[in-house]
């Protein structure tokens, strides 16, 4: 199922209403994840890529999927929506942070992380270098 117009544009606006907030990443991704009414999939650092520092993936009905980015310079930078064809990316990030505590501190889904920026710039959601 393709990505409509309206769903890309309620995404951006909600991306574009919390940009410049005074909070962290983690709470712009949550409060995106509201005003556009859907489901904040995960939250996640992001080590050794050269642009971004985090990403965040918010769910939506109709297995449409919303990626943020926050860039090295601390700035919400690149946000794209996309459908179910990035499940498999999304979902190791995904299983991960329903995990407890404990366990995520013994996984390192960093690569996942990579893996999942990768195939974004390779579909040409988001820049990369």
């Amino acid at each position: 199922m393709a990505v409509n117009e309206l769903d890309l544009v309620i995404f951006q606006m909600a991306v574009e209403g919390v940009r410049l907030l005074s909070s962290s990443f983690d709470e712009k991704a949550a409060e995106i994840a509201t005003r556009s009414r859907g489901s904040l999939l995960f939250d996640v650092r992001v080590d050794g890529d050269l642009e971004v520092q985090r990403v965040a993936a918010i769910g939506y009905p109709g297995d449409k999927i919303g990626v943020v980015a926050l860039d090295r310079e601390g700035l919400v930078s690149c946000c794209c929506l996309v459908n179910g064809t990035f499940s498999p990316f999304i979902a190791p990030l995904e299983n991960w942070t329903s995990m407890p505590l404990s366990m995520q501190a013994q996984i390192d889904v960093t690569g996942y992380a990579r893996l999942l920026l990768a195939a974004l710039r390779n579909a040409g959601h988001m820049l990369g270098r």
